[in-house]
């Protein structure tokens, strides 16, 4: 589940990112004298395209539907700029039934146009009328606009006997469909590529400047969802054909390659607000990855739930290793379920999704623990690194009270520079608010995340003093410094003692009680006088910050373990003949953060009574302590206490 909610919310980080594009300004003063006071009306910086493409490849078939709703009066029933409304005002848009209308700026440069329109042509913006996928949709059935059925297949003719070798029949080999590069390639750049230096002579010799554009076309149209909706077979980005079983629920299977593996994988999808109900015809999305870490989708499909909320997908291709979830969008926002990759010879998965309704009020949301480590990457700075861990504990989505407004914001100290996070920039998911920033994601019902973030600020003195306000009621926070190098002192804090972990390095530890919401923690950053001595470490970034805050935690949570009773089998456990078995020694205890923080203990105990070997002693804590930090390491960096 922990995977599957990474990757609902980067599928939220793009599509907050694309919303984010705001419809231009114009200055019509022309010549006019303006008025005393007047000041131009800035005009947005032009976007960079270069990170705009779709999360999922767009759909020619409900683009067709949107554009008859949408576009036609202008633009034509077939895309010839002669649509009803042009013609009575006179109007001369674009006429996308030319193929050279379009085969000169890219998706990505008319996903800008179609968002911020046109108005010195007499064309508004559409960002506020078309979702982002729908406008990816709506160019998607544009492209086909100019493409003659006989081209397309002249295309695919030619595709398939020059090109398939090195990119498959689904265009994938190489990396050639890939959403980004499509999204950003225009068709005459793609022209120009079917003759480039990358491809042998034998790829390009003889075919008409005809014959590279309906190349040009087909490989466009690879790029493209088809919609079980709207056609008699559904098309997966793999290639791989989905029949549509024609049943209420509109269903997809798949055909499978005669002696393939295949799967089915159904579902149901479930309001988890209290008193309320799934809508009908919700349509749901089965995603198919062969590397889950990134990259393409192997296998997608589509389906639309029946009266009860179920779906299924049938003979769907299953190869060793392939992850599948399915996802949902519902009130604009984004569920999924949870990841499987099935083992082989596994007939059926089932991948329920919760969605939820929507709520601004964040009375519900808090934060578990708040981790804060203090360092000195060099002289005269203090790098700060903080980890929210939030939890949802309403049966609501939180959102925004506004289209591009922050769900959660978050203060910064005055003079904090070099702000870092460890998903998303300012400008896409976060954006800069009057004291500090603020995070566009939905909070989502029943879920731990985290916020993770680091900045830097100016120490010039021996003391600085810190006033940090928190957005959230929060249960408990956690404060580390290098020992030796800072010092943390305040009414707030209770000190701890010093920690070591990972041998030499030591960290001093100080614990903070509940703070409620908009409630300011207060504390004093001291440095030794003997500070100035010390050269940088030149360990600066926030990965950096991350990996340090790491291995802090695990000796943070062997200390604080000691403030509670404890059970542990490691009196009983057999002592190791010599050091070198401790590791297989540790493998007795059950792999949970807290066994392992109670056997480390408990060794700790037997040394300090004399009872152990120093040399067994040491090597049985150092193989806990690997397995303890692994385990923290996948349960997140907050994961323990």
């Amino acid at each position: 589940m922990r995977r599957c909610a990474r990757f609902v919310l980067f599928l939220g980080v793009v599509t907050a990112a694309l919303l984010a594009l705001s419809a231009c300004s114009f200055n019509l003063a022309g010549d006019i004298t303006p008025p005393p006071g007047w000041q131009p009306t800035p005009v947005p910086p032009t976007p960079d395209t270069a990170s705009l493409y779709p999360a999922l490849p767009p759909d020619p078939a409900k683009g067709k539907a949107i554009y008859e709703a949408t576009c036609l009066p202008c633009h034509g029933e077939r895309g010839q700029g002669n649509g009803p409304v042009a013609l009575d005002r006179g109007l001369n848009p674009a006429a996308f039934a030319d193929a050279e209308e379009v085969r000169e700026a890219s998706p990505a440069a008319w996903f800008v146009t179609v968002s911020r329109g046109r108005p010195e042509k007499g064309m508004p913006p559409f960002e506020d009328k078309l979702s982002v996928r729908q406008r990816w949709d709506v160019l998607a059935y544009i492209y086909t606009l100019g493409t003659p059925p006989q081209t397309l297949a002249r295309g695919k003719e030619i595709f398939t006997q020059r090109c398939v070798t090195c990119h498959q029949s689904d265009g994938r080999g190489k990396g050639l469909v890939n959403q980004k590069r499509m999204a950003q390639s225009s068709d005459e750049e793609l022209f120009r590529a079917v003759a480039g230096p990358q491809h042998e002579s034998r790829v390009y010799e003889g075919l008409s400047d005809a014959d590279r554009w309906a190349v040009v076309a087909y490989i466009r149209s690879l790029s493209f969802a088809h919609s079980p909706q709207t056609s008699a077979t559904a098309t997966s980005t793999t290639g791989e054909t989905a029949a549509v079983t024609p049943t209420p629920a509109t269903t997809p299977t798949a055909e499978a390659t005669p002696g393939a593996q295949t799967i089915t994988i159904t579902g149901q999808v479930v309001n988890g607000t209290a008193g309320a109900s799934v809508p009908p015809d919700l349509e749901v999305t089965l995603h198919g990855y062969d590397n889950p870490h990134g990259g393409e989708e192997a296998y997608t499909a589509k389906a639309t739930i029946d009266a009860g909320g179920r779906f299924a997908f049938k003979d769907v291709p299953l190869k060793t290793g392939r992850m599948f979830f399915v996802t949902t969008e519902y009130r604009g926002v984004l569920y999924g379920s949870r990841s499987v990759s099935p083992p082989p010879g596994h007939p059926a998965i089932d991948l329920p999704v919760n969605i939820y309704e929507t709520t601004t009020d964040l009375s519900e949301v808090a934060v578990e623990r708040l981790h804060i480590l203090l360092d000195t990457p060099s002289p005269g700075v203090l790098q700060v690194v903080e980890i929210y861990v939030i939890t949802n504990n309403g049966d609501r989505t939180v959102v925004a009270p506004e289209k591009d407004a922050p769900v959660l914001t978050f203060h910064l100290p005055q003079g904090a520079v070099h702000l870092q996070f460890q998903n998303g920039d300012l400008g896409g998911r976060y954006v800069e608010t009057a004291d500090g920033f603020g995070d566009k994601l939905p909070i989502y019902p029943k879920l731990t995340t985290q916020e993770v973030f680091a900045y830097n600020l100016p120490m010039q003195g021996k003391k600085m003093v810190l006033n940090h306000p928190v957005p959230l009621p929060v249960a408990g926070a956690v404060l580390m410094v290098r020992e030796g190098e800072l010092t943390l002192s305040g009414d707030q804090l209770q000190d701890v003692g010093v920690s070591s972990a990972q041998g030499a390095e030591e960290y001093h530890v100080y614990n903070v009680g509940a703070l409620p919401k908009d409630g300011v923690l207060r504390f004093t950053v001291s440095r030794p006088t003997s500070w100035f001595g010390q050269g940088s470490r030149s360990k600066t970034g926030l990965a950096i910050g991350l990996m340090a805050l790491g291995v802090a935690l695990i000796a943070v949570a062997v200390v604080l373990r000691r403030e509670k009773p404890r059970v542990s089998s490691v009196d009983n456990a057999p002592m190791p003949a010599v050091a070198e078995d401790a590791a297989v020694w540790a493998e007795r205890f059950a792999n949970d953060a807290d066994t392992l923080m109670d056997a480390i203990l408990a060794l700790d105990d037997l040394y300090a009574a004399n009872k152990l070997d120093e040399a067994v002693y040491r090597a049985r804590r150092a193989a806990l302590k690997a397995r303890l930090q692994a385990v923290m390491e996948g349960q997140g960096v907050a994961g323990g206490e």
